[in-house]
């Protein structure tokens, strides 16, 4: 919350009761606010921009090595819109017990969107598995019920890339991964529906917490 003083020189008027001048406060919101797409995140998670500033956040991980883009990603054996020119890093920092997720990505498809989560595997195992979960869902439940799948539990990147093939995405969620139990970002080939549900996975950028 920033305060500007607006003050106007003081004007002079010739009269009876002498000097008048005038100055005044105004109250001004400038605080940043948190986006609905996970940074053209789409149906993804809580994303925005300046909701925490650097001098108050800690970095607690960074994406490692070049991005895993899988040959086989449709059952059918459908050609992956991903190619090798693909580039992407993710930095996640915290602010107390609030994380603040960063992905960056290019050489993509242009004007085109993606759905993307933080996944509990490693890119090589599994294909990184399923979606961390802050609340994980029981052991009788389902991976897909919304109870637990939604982008206040999960954390949604979602994009839509520029003409260029570019996109920057964030996903800022009311907690901190626990250690050891997420380790990737996927990307998938749609934008997440209902229940997390985003389609084949493509391409998976390593990131261990």
């Amino acid at each position: 919350m920033k305060t500007a003083l607006r003050c106007f020189a003081p004007f002079v008027i010739l009269a009876a009761v002498g000097l008048v001048s005038g100055c005044s406060d105004e109250a001004e919101d400038t605080t940043g606010g948190t986006g609905g797409t996970g940074g053209s995140g789409g149906s993804g998670g809580t994303s925005g921009g300046d909701a925490a500033s650097d001098a108050t956040e800690t970095k607690i991980a960074s994406s490692m090595g070049d991005p895993e883009i899988y040959r086989d990603a449709f059952p059918d054996g459908g050609a992956n819109p991903i190619t090798g020119s693909m580039k992407g890093s993710a930095e996640a920092f915290s602010s107390g017990s609030t994380m603040r997720l960063k992905l960056t990505v290019s050489g993509l498809p242009a004007n085109r969107p993606f759905g993307s989560h933080l996944h509990k595997l490693a890119c090589a195992d599994m294909k990184a598995g399923g979606h961390y979960q802050n609340m994980p869902f029981p052991a009788d439940g389902s991976a897909t019920d919304p109870t637990y799948a939604n982008n206040m539990n999960e954390v949604w990147l979602d994009f839509v890339t520029d003409a260029t093939g570019a996109a920057t995405s964030e996903a800022i969620v009311n907690f901190l991964p626990r250690t050891g139990e997420a380790k990737a970002i996927m990307i998938h080939d749609t934008m997440t529906m209902s229940g997390g549900v985003a389609g084949a996975k493509l391409a998976c950028i390593n990131m261990p917490f």
